[in-house]
C-alpha cells in the first residue's frame, strides 16, 4: 500500500495532468456533435470488432457441437423417411426395415481404381459385413470386413462394385459402376430403350438388396448414349455427394435382415 502511494505522490503532477486531459477531451466531445459523432463511430466499430472476434471464437468451439446436431438431426430424418415409405408400402413388408448408426470417416481414397474407406465403428457398434453406408446426400459403399471398433468399406469409387440404382421418376432399373476416371461421376447401365427420361433427372438406390433402402439419393443425369446393338443406355451420373470430401456417414442397418434372408432363400 505504501508503494503504491509513493508511486502517486512521485508522479502527481503526470496523474493531474492526464485526469485534466481526459476531462478535456470528455468535455469536447459532448460539446461539439462532430467530435461526438468521430467518437460514437470509432467505439461502435471497436465494439463490433470485438463482438465479431467473440462470435467467431465461440463458433469455432462450437462447431463440433453443432456438426453433431446437425449430423443427428439428419439421421433421425432418414429413418422417419424409412419408416414411412415401409408403413406406406404394405406389398413389400416383407422385406426389412432400417435403422442408421452415425460415424466418422477415418480413411478415404477417392483417385485409385479401386477405393476402400475405414470408418470409426465396429462389431461393437453391431457394425457387420454387407452393411450399406449411406451419406447426408449420397451413398459411400458396402462393409467388407469389420474388427471390434472400426469398419472396412469398399467404395462406390470401386470398380468391383456394382450398386442396384433406378430412375426416380419411372422406376427403370439398372447397374451404377464406377469407371475410374473421375470422382464425382459414376456410369448406370442396363437401363432398356424403353426407359424415358432426360438430362438432370434424378437417380436413386433401387432397393432390390438387403443392403440399401429404395429412393435413397445418388445424383442426377449428365448425359447418356443408347447403344443400338444392345438396345440399353448408358448413363453418365453427377454424384450429389463430393467423394473427395466427405467425413461424415451412416451405417444402414437393416432390422430384420435374417428373417428377410429366410424369406428370399425360401427358407421356414
Amino acid at each position: 500500500m505504501q508503494q503504491v502511494l509513493k508511486f502517486f505522490i512521485q508522479n502527481k503532477s503526470g496523474i493531474l495532468f492526464l485526469v485534466l486531459f481526459s476531462i478535456s477531451i470528455a468535455l469536447t466531445i459532448q460539446s461539439h456533435s462532430y467530435h461526438n459523432s468521430k467518437w460514437v463511430s470509432s467505439t461502435s466499430f471497436l465494439s463490433s470488432f470485438i463482438l465479431d472476434v467473440k462470435y467467431d471464437i465461440t463458433s469455432y468451439f462450437n462447431l463440433k457441437v453443432e456438426n453433431d446436431n446437425l449430423l443427428k438431426q439428419n439421421l433421425e430424418l432418414q429413418e422417419k423417411i424409412i419408416a414411412l415409405k415401409d408403413s406406406s408400402n404394405r406389398s413389400r413388408s416383407e422385406l426389412p426395415s432400417y435403422s442408421f448408426i452415425s460415424a466418422k470417416i477415418i480413411s478415404n481414397s477417392y483417385n485409385k481404381k479401386d477405393n476402400f474407406v475405414l470408418i470409426n465403428k465396429g462389431r461393437e457398434d453391431s457394425i457387420y459385413k454387407g452393411y450399406g453406408i449411406s451419406l447426408p446426400n449420397g451413398i459411400m459403399g458396402i462393409v467388407v470386413n469389420s474388427s471390434n471398433n472400426y469398419s472396412r468399406v469398399i467404395s462406390i469409387l470401386n470398380t468391383n462394385l456394382s450398386i442396384n440404382a433406378k430412375l426416380k421418376n419411372s422406376n427403370q432399373f439398372g447397374s451404377l459402376q464406377w469407371d475410374s476416371k473421375f470422382h464425382n461421376e459414376m456410369i448406370l447401365k442396363d437401363l432398356p430403350r424403353s426407359a424415358e427420361f432426360k438430362v438432370g433427372d434424378t437417380i436413386v438406390t433401387g432397393g432390390n438388396s438387403l443392403i440399401f433402402p429404395s429412393d435413397l439419393p445418388i445424383g442426377v443425369v449428365k448425359k447418356f448414349d443408347l447403344n443400338e446393338n444392345s438396345g440399353y443406355f448408358k448413363i453418365l451420373v453427377s454424384l450429389f455427394a463430393d467423394m473427395a470430401d466427405v467425413n461424415q456417414a451412416y451405417v444402414i442397418v437393416p432390422k430384420k435382415i435374417k428373417e428377410a434372408q429366410e424369406l428370399l432363400e425360401g427358407n421356414e
